[in-house]
């Protein structure tokens, strides 16, 4: 994951210029899961350049960052530098990875991984290290790309082939033998079971993203489909409806 971050070909910041209503739409996710809350600390892994400070910095007094990408993490610098409303002695930045955060066991009451999972094939050793990290009853907001979306859904029935609940491997078969980065969709069953295998317990979940195609964001306003994402993100989230799933667990000390 490192080298496709590192490129200087590829700018992540820009890729998310083009995707706003998707942004926005992670931004009501994440508040939503998180009103009511002040923690003292949290970790955002996978954090890139710095893209969920803003939403973080609302309900996290202290916000450590971690990325394996060298290029990711010095943007993140830069990003946190340029915005006058932040206190920098509130931030960390470090290497590490989902799977080994090189953090201290119990540091945070909070960590989040959102827009990672689709790179990460197992998901036990990635659940195993947040419970690790994570304080007595620590909050774990967990996103993942949903391979038992609504459109999935409608392609299995056409095609008559089932939705496995291994992951679903997305890249195209030059990209894996060119060894590219991995890109899998999780199903929620899978994910679940690995959560409580991992000693967490599941408290929400939502569907989130859920009129992500080209030709509505084309036709409708933003700020409708904004109002509509709000509106059906609880609702649509026992049918697992969009192609991004939210989950917010706690840690279980056994």
């Amino acid at each position: 994951m490192t080298h496709h971050y590192d490129d200087p070909q590829y700018s992540y910041p820009e890729y998310w210029t083009q995707r706003s209503y998707e942004q926005q739409a992670e931004t009501i996710a994440l508040t939503s899961l998180l009103r009511g809350y002040k923690f003292p600390s949290c970790v955002d892994i996978g954090a890139g350049f710095g893209r969920l400070v803003p939403t973080l910095h609302r309900f996290c007094r202290r916000i450590i960052l971690i990325d394996p990408s060298a290029r990711q993490r010095s943007l993140a610098q830069k990003y946190l530098a340029a915005s006058p409303s932040l206190n920098l002695s509130h931030f960390t930045i470090l290497s590490g990875t989902a799977q080994s955060t090189r953090l201290p066991a119990r540091t945070t009451s909070l960590a989040v991984l959102i827009r990672v999972a689709h790179h990460l094939p197992n998901l036990l050793q990635v659940f195993q290290e947040t419970h690790r990290i994570l304080k007595p009853g620590g909050i774990f907001i967990f996103e993942f790309a949903n391979s038992q979306n609504f459109k999935s859904r409608l392609k299995s029935m056409f095609v008559g082939q089932p939705i496995l609940l291994t992951p679903l491997e997305k890249r195209s078969s030059t990209n894996i033998k060119k060894n590219s980065i991995p890109f899998v969709n999780h199903h929620p069953a899978t994910v679940k079971k690995l959560l409580l295998q991992s000693g967490f317990a599941i408290d929400q979940i939502l569907s989130v993203s859920n009129f992500r195609h080209p030709l509505i964001k084309q036709v409708l306003p933003i700020s409708f489909l904004l109002t509509l994402e709000k509106i059906s993100q609880p609702l649509l989230s026992p049918l697992y409806f969009g192609p991004s799933i939210f989950i917010k667990a706690h840690k279980i000390d056994n």
